[in-house]
């Protein structure tokens, strides 16, 4: 198989230039210096970088690897109410790297993009001794969702189920196969969705009063919005996703790491006016989504969850970069 550092960079970029997208009336042409669009409103934009030796597990497909990269910029995104419509890739690629592989890796893209209706319009390229990615992306609000408004007394709600990625994480990382439930976690993991219509339909309801995803984990995400908004939770009815109860039990890993401290999600965790519930519950549905109470804001700057029967403190902790 033909490899990066065979091809040449000028033959890989003009493989990415025909497939580049173009947005509606622009005026400088896939491949130029910059892209351009027209736009009248409020512009949303987030990046996130991923690099192979901390974010991408052993037995991960490449272009769950594409796929996964934009979805996590496109997550912060809608979690802020915006809609994708445009996407700047930069990659660093290792030149041992085969071009099927990147072939592989770029679909992964071009899938993800389609998905939330962005177009990937460039980005950048680079070489080096592993893959790391970094996407931009640009989004289109008509209304904004901060993670600041949070009040003692609302609602607290996500927009999914919990665990289920963090048991494919730990499957990928300790080899373990041929199994339905593992194959089911690991898709989970690998194919996450950012919650684009489910944050755009909240925001439209003027019910939601803070928002984040869920990327860094249910109690990271928690943790950051009692820091900026000086609350605290109380969380009655942990969102537990039954397969993970499942996969917990069969490998023998602890439920409550999985369901707070695993992360991977990308499911939109927010608060709520408590007179308004039942029209943002109404709103997600008809976007498709569902609505999940789990507890509500407390004054205390405490977080605390009714797990098993016992109410327990939840500990700040997770993973984090530059630390070991």
């Amino acid at each position: 198989m033909r490899k990066l550092g065979e091809s040449g960079e000028k033959k890989l970029l003009e493989w990415i230039v025909k497939r580049l997208g173009e947005a509606d009336g622009a005026l400088l042409p896939p491949g130029d210096d910059a892209v351009d669009f027209p736009f009248k409103g409020r512009l949303i934009i987030s990046c996130d970088m991923l690099a192979e030796k901390t974010d991408i597990p052993a037995g991960m497909s490449l272009r769950s690897v594409g796929y996964k990269a934009i979805t996590a910029a496109t997550s912060d995104v809608a979690a802020k109410g915006g809609k994708p419509i445009a996407y700047l890739i930069s990659l660093m690629l290792p030149p041992d790297m085969t071009e099927e592989a990147f072939e592989d890796l770029w679909r992964g893209f071009e899938e993800a993009a389609k998905l939330y209706g962005g177009k990937i319009l460039g980005g950048d390229l680079n070489s080096g001794d592993q893959i790391v990615i970094d996407v931009t992306c640009v989004g289109r609000a008509e209304k904004i969702i901060s993670r600041l408004g949070a009040r003692p007394g609302d609602i607290l709600a996500v927009t999914g189920e919990f665990g289920a990625q963090a048991a494919g994480l730990h499957a990928l990382l300790n080899d373990i196969k041929n199994d339905p439930l593992v194959e089911k976690m690991i898709q989970s993991f690998e194919r996450p969705v950012a919650r684009v219509a489910e944050a755009t339909a909240l925001a439209e309801s003027a019910a939601i009063t803070s928002s984040i995803d869920s990327s860094d984990g249910l109690a990271e995400s928690l943790y950051q919005l009692s820091d900026v908004n000086d609350v605290g939770f109380v969380i009655e009815n942990p969102p537990v996703s039954e397969d993970a109860v499942r996969y917990a039990e069969k490998f023998g890993v602890d439920l409550f790491d999985l369901v707070f401290y695993g992360g991977e999600e990308y499911e939109l965790v927010v608060t709520l006016k408590p007179k308004m519930l039942s029209d943002a519950v109404e709103a997600v549905r008809r976007a498709g989504g569902k609505l999940i109470v789990i507890g509500r804001v407390t004054e205390d700057k405490v977080i605390k969850v009714r797990w098993l029967g016992k109410e327990k403190l939840l500990e700040r902790r997770g993973y984090e970069h530059f630390k070991p």
